[in-house]
């Protein structure tokens, strides 16, 4: 039972006390700690961090628990961000369903600017990338025209790409 949208569309942030922080501080370390192993890092009980959990879920606060798998090593290394132009008369929706069902695209973002849609790709080789660039990257409902940068290097955050992973946010919080 995740938060519904507020008046102006947005969801409400959930009331995070300090447990349930250190809870996801644990959790984004290493999702496949043990709630036991988390009762004994934090010296409550089992059955606190399991309740804790569960209401993190409910709430859609976690999300779900995934393998992060490295892209190189598995035969992706090829990494690059297109940017599209996309005709103000096509709906944002339907270009969104079309980009994530391309296998190839890591993330979608629907922006602001002459480009409305930027995208995150992954890629076994050039030419792959050729392939998609001129083949189903062309037929996304509404494309206008398209910008293509390839990542030459990257940093980033363990948990995903663009994952939001849960740090100590309390020096944030002034």
């Amino acid at each position: 039972m995740s938060k519904q949208p507020n008046q102006e569309g947005y969801a409400e942030a959930y009331p995070l006390d300090n447990t349930d922080k250190q809870i996801l501080s644990i959790l984004g370390k290493d999702a496949r700690l043990s709630v036991r192993a988390i009762a004994r890092e934090m010296n409550i009980s089992a059955g606190q961090v399991n309740e804790r959990i569960k209401k993190l879920e409910k709430c859609g606060i976690i999300r779900g628990y995934r393998v992060e798998v490295n892209p190189e090593l598995a035969g992706f290394g090829i990494g690059a961000f297109v940017t599209m132009q996309i005709d103000i008369q096509q709906p944002v929706d339907e270009v969104m369903r079309a980009a994530m069902a391309i296998p190839e695209i890591e993330v979608a973002h629907w922006t602001t600017g002459l480009e409305q849609l930027l995208l995150t790709l992954r890629v076994r080789d050039y030419k792959s990338l050729h392939e998609l660039m001129l083949g189903k990257l062309r037929q996304i409902p509404g494309n206008i025209s398209m910008k293509l940068a390839v990542s030459m290097a990257h940093q980033r955050r363990v948990g995903g790409q663009f994952a939001f992973t849960w740090q100590d946010w309390t020096s944030w919080e002034q």
